[in-house]
């Protein structure tokens, strides 16, 4: 419902045609992390309560979802310097945000119900920004979301 209502309230559309390659790059990162996320939460969920080892940094998922976070704020930044959406910016610099801290969760010692959780919350985060990214035809529309950065500068 989250991702609906973002993607109604977002200008894709707007956002495709000012930075296509980085749209398209962001969308094919975000499927893959998803698929990837749902896959590892079902393998930790066998056994929840068993200890995980915190992910080495050359873990290929911390790899890939650091470049999400990466892509992501290069979205953001490219969506601002075109005159695009305020909202459109801060939903996107927020998923980078999510996901440098979802890294870091992940780089920690926990149960695998911890790090099936976490990695629950990537894939439904991986998966909105695909959609939205994707999504051609969403129209803008004037709804609260409030950018954090906005209020907090005021």
């Amino acid at each position: 419902m989250f991702a609906h209502t973002l993607v109604t309230i977002v200008s894709a559309a707007s956002l495709q045609a000012a930075t296509p390659d980085l749209s398209a790059d962001l969308v094919a990162l975000s499927q893959r992390l998803h698929m990837e996320a749902q896959a590892r939460a079902q393998d930790m969920a066998r056994s929840p309560a068993a200890p995980v080892e915190a992910l080495p940094p050359q873990d290929s998922f911390l790899i890939d979802l650091s470049e999400f976070a990466l892509e992501a704020h290069r979205l953001s930044r490219a969506v601002d310097d075109s005159g695009g959406p305020m909202d459109l910016r801060c939903i996107f610099r927020g998923m980078s945000e999510d996901a440098e801290h979802r890294a870091a969760l992940l780089s920690e010692l926990a149960t695998r119900a911890d790090h099936a959780r976490v990695y629950q919350e990537v894939a439904r985060l991986t998966g909105q920004a695909a959609e939205i990214a994707a999504t051609p035809d969403a129209q803008a529309a004037a709804l609260s979301i409030s950018c954090p950065a906005e209020t907090d500068a005021q």
